[in-house]
This record gives structure tokens, C-alpha cells and sequence, in this order.
């Protein structure tokens, strides 16, 4: 008996959660991933796809335009060093995992996304705003426990500091965790800038010295949640829900 198109893509989910799922664990605890990820991911899902176009389910130009489109997607991304290597492979995985939105969105929902790699990376969009407000939360809650987040920096202005509260957390210095999980953002001389430098690891872990040295009890980190994560967010709501922009067209409608 041939499989169906809900068993292939309940097969095919499963592959791209278990992909996502291992390699975002291990982004968390090491901030790299091997390319054998998305390697073995995105050779599952042609296998997947071999057996769809051999019955039927896929087409051709259905799995040439979803894989097309992710690839420019990550040149032009990585070309402006917005995404990272790792999570253009993983969109690029997905787009091969998921040529097509699964069927079982249909039942669930009475509809489908027209264009389901749009779909994983709208819904990864979205995911995103809520890092800020996360980020937001924690810093309120250090302030309303009496942290003193702004003591030595009351100079800054108000907008620089709104920008900290939501791209950045304040910590104790003894916890700062350092690279490749957090980076500072204060100098030795006293100032504060927005971005961390994320390239120069020693660097980093010399200011972090130059702090303890000078006393510093608490500092400003950055707020680096690794982008896999609401890769994977952003995957887990589109195989849940399909697409949240279309949703919030058809409620605000």
C-alpha cells in the first residue's frame, strides 16, 4: 500500500522537528552546529520528496520553487550578514523538508498556506518580536528587585536606554557568562554601546577583566538568544497553525 500525503508529511514534520530540535540544543550550549544537520535533514526530505513526485503528491516546479526561493532568500541574507550560516542551512533544509504546506493544515484549519516556505519564514518573523519583550521583562524584573540598572550610566540618554532594555540584559558581573553566550556592551572607560562585537572573542573576555578589575558589580550583556531558536519557534507555529500574517489578515478583516 502507498503511503498517503498526511503520512508523508506527518514523516516529514517529524524530520524537520527532529532536525530543528537537535540542533537548536545544540546552539544553546555551544553556539555551533555541525553541517551535517542539515545534511541529514534535508537528504531525509528528498527522500520524502522522491516519493511524493513518484505518486503523485509533488511536482517538479513545486519543489524548484520552494528550494529556489529559500536559496536567494540566504544569499541575499547572508550576503548582508543578517542570518548566520547555520540558520541558512536550516531554512534551506526546510524548504526541501516542505516543498508543499502539509495536508493536515487543510483538516485542522479548512485552508493552507499558498506558499509554505514564505509561510516558515514570516512565521520565524514573528516569533522574533517576542525576544524583545522577553528581554524587556527580565530587565523590569532586576529593576523592580532593586537593581541598579542605569547608576553609572545616567548620562545616557532616554532613547539609548530604551534600546538597552529591549536588546540587552543587565547582570551581575560574576554571572556574565561571556563568549560565545553573552558579549559586553559597556567599555572600561565608562561607555555603552548598542551592539556587541561579536567577532573578537579574546576581546571580549579582556573587557570583561578590565570590569571586574575596576570594581563594575553589574554590566550590560548582550541579549543573544541564538537565531535557531525562533527558527525553530517559527517552524513549530507554521506546522501548528500555517500562517499567522494571513490569520491576523483575516481576523483584522
Amino acid at each position: 500500500m502507498s503511503p498517503s500525503p498526511l503520512t508523508l508529511d506527518v514523516l516529514r514534520t517529524a524530520v524537520a522537528v527532529a532536525m530543528l530540535g537537535y540542533g537548536s540544543a545544540r546552539d544553546l550550549r555551544t553556539r555551533e552546529v555541525h553541517d551535517l544537520v542539515w545534511v541529514a535533514g534535508g537528504g531525509a526530505g528528498l527522500i520524502l520528496d522522491a516519493a511524493g513526485l513518484l505518486l503523485g503528491y509533488l511536482t517538479v516546479r513545486q519543489l524548484v520553487y520552494s528550494a529556489g526561493f529559500m536559496a536567494g532568500v540566504a544569499l541575499v541574507f547572508g550576503g548582508l550578514g543578517l542570518f548566520g550560516g547555520a540558520d541558512l542551512l536550516a531554512f534551506v533544509a526546510l524548504s526541501i523538508i516542505h516543498p508543499r504546506p502539509p495536508v493536515y493544515l487543510q483538516t485542522l484549519w479548512g485552508w493552507t498556506p499558498p506558499f509554505y516556505p514564505f509561510t516558515m519564514l514570516s512565521n520565524t518573523a514573528v516569533a522574533g518580536i517576542v525576544t524583545p519583550l522577553m528581554v524587556l521583562a527580565r530587565n523590569l524584573g532586576a529593576a523592580s528587585g532593586g537593581a541598579p540598572l542605569f547608576e553609572r550610566h545616567r548620562d545616557l540618554s532616554t532613547p539609548r536606554k530604551a534600546a538597552l532594555m529591549f536588546t540587552a540584559v543587565n547582570v551581575k558581573l560574576v554571572d556574565a557568562r561571556g563568549p560565545p553566550h553573552q558579549y559586553p556592551l559597556e567599555t572600561p572607560g565608562g561607555g555603552v554601546r548598542l551592539r556587541p562585537d561579536i567577532w573578537d572573542d579574546e576581546k571580549a573576555e579582556e573587557t570583561f577583566r578590565l570590569l571586574r578589575e575596576s570594581g563594575v558589580e553589574r554590566t550590560w550583556v548582550s541579549a543573544t538568544l541564538p537565531y535557531l531558536v525562533l527558527i525553530t519557534a517559527g517552524y513549530l507555529l507554521s506546522a501548528a497553525f500555517g500562517d499567522l500574517l494571513l490569520w491576523l489578515f483575516v481576523l483584522l478583516r
